[in-house]
């Protein structure tokens, strides 16, 4: 049916050309006709038939009485027999299209036809905004057709400029809403009300027209934009008073904390390591007689700078106390933790005239690093300070800790000095 459909608006335009092409009319009409024969059980054929010769035909016959009764009769005549040849009827119809004549009074018709859709033509080159007209009735094309075609391209060409400004406005409305969404997550890191906006983003696919659309969008985005830009200033004065006192606090705190470190190291360091502090060094050396000679080991625990991460100080205790403890077994010395990475052994008796290199080195130091785990990254170092008195101990374990450094960078090679001074403690 949709083939027919399309047959039938094909011939009726060939009817309404003038001069009438009598043997294109005659092919569309027989293909038409001859379609279906072969489905004569749902009588195709006669309802093609009719509909051809009663909205096709009979307007062109239209004045033409005798015409016009003998394609009536032809009409019954199909009702009647359903199963009537289709050759006979075009032919029939062949015959009364051959003796119409192009000067009969249907040619009246259709110049009044033509006529009309003439001025149907220029009444719609008058309407403001539409497109196409001009072009298509100066061509070939004229009558009705000119008129249907006028008015396809003006619907096609309404059709795109609708999409157009539709695929137009969906962008700037995605650039809105962007814009939209950039505030609000501004108002939420201040913690503002957002509903406004909200609001204003609805406002773009309400049912008003554009401008008003635009309007309360625009509206409603600079009032908050300024309630934004009032409240960041305030939240930024805040924020500086909030730095100045979180600076202020830092550094009670920094101080609090460096108090509670020398506190620390100097009363409780006995808990990390095991070992006495800084106190209890001074009170075994207040013991010795004066004039006796004390030797002072240092070892130092030196981690090179450039590997990362670095060694908690809980670990570098750890390692210093086991170190300190297993001298105090092997009976060398008393150790004593000072501070930062090293300790400080007062040799014994029997290892203050002895090369005590060997028996720390191999027997503790050399294993220690040798042991599955152990970063090696870490090397120690030695040094020996040999003193009958000294006045101010401060400059002694200074002494002793620089000279520890300084064998750690050299390999760990054992640095020896005595000193003599005639204040004893």
């Amino acid at each position: 049916m949709i083939e027919t459909s399309r047959s039938f608006h094909k011939l009726r335009g060939l009817l309404l050309e003038s001069p009438m092409q009598i043997h294109h009319v005659m092919s569309v009409a027989k293909e038409m006709m001859l379609h279906g024969v072969n489905d004569r059980e749902v009588f195709f054929f006669q309802q093609a038939a009719i509909v051809l010769l009663e909205r096709a035909f009979s307007p062109c016959f239209h004045g033409h009485v005798e015409e016009e009764s003998i394609l009536k009769r032809l009409v019954s005549r199909i009702r009647r027999n359903p199963g009537i040849d289709p050759d006979e009827i075009a032919g029939e119809v062949a015959k009364l299209i051959s003796c119409f004549s192009q000067q009969s009074a249907s040619s009246v018709v259709l110049k009044s036809s033509q006529a009309e859709a003439d001025r149907v033509r220029d009444l719609l080159l008058r309407i403001p905004g539409f497109e196409g007209g001009g072009t298509l009735g100066s061509g070939e094309i004229s009558g009705w057709r000119c008129v249907a075609e006028m008015v396809e391209a003006c619907i096609l060409e309404q059709g795109r400029r609708q999409r157009r400004a539709e695929r137009e406005w969906q962008r700037r409305r995605h650039q809105l809403q962007r814009m939209a969404q950039t505030l609000i997550q501004a108002c939420e890191r201040i913690h503002l009300p957002t509903e406004k906006l909200n609001k204003a983003i609805q406002s773009l696919d309400g049912a008003e027209t554009l401008e008003d659309r635009l309007d309360t969008f625009v509206e409603s985005l600079l009032s908050e934009a300024r309630k934004l830009k009032i409240a960041i200033d305030d939240a930024r004065i805040a924020m500086d008073r909030a730095e100045a006192a979180i600076e202020e606090l830092n550094g009670l705190f920094r101080k609090a904390d460096t108090q509670l470190m020398h506190s620390r190291d100097e009363e409780l360091i006995d808990i990390f390591t095991g070992l006495g502090n800084r106190f209890a060094l001074t009170e075994h050396r207040k013991r010795d007689p004066a004039g006796k000679k004390q030797v002072l080991l240092f070892v130092y625990f030196d981690e090179d700078t450039t590997v990362h991460p670095k060694i908690v100080r809980s670990e570098v205790l750890r390692v210093l106390g086991f170190i300190g403890r297993r001298i105090q077994k092997m009976q060398i010395g008393l150790p004593f933790h000072i501070g930062n990475e090293t300790i400080v052994v007062i040799l014994s008796r029997p290892f203050v005239h002895q090369e005590i290199d060997g028996a720390v080195r191999e027997q503790i130091l050399d294993r220690l690093k040798g042991a599955k785990g152990f970063p090696t990254h870490v090397n120690f170092g030695l040094a020996a300070l040999s003193a009958v008195g000294f006045a101010d101990e401060a400059v002694m374990l200074e002494e002793g800790r620089r000279l520890a450094k300084n064998s750690a960078m050299r390999g760990g090679r054992l640095l020896k000095v005595e000193k003599v001074v005639s204040d004893p403690l």
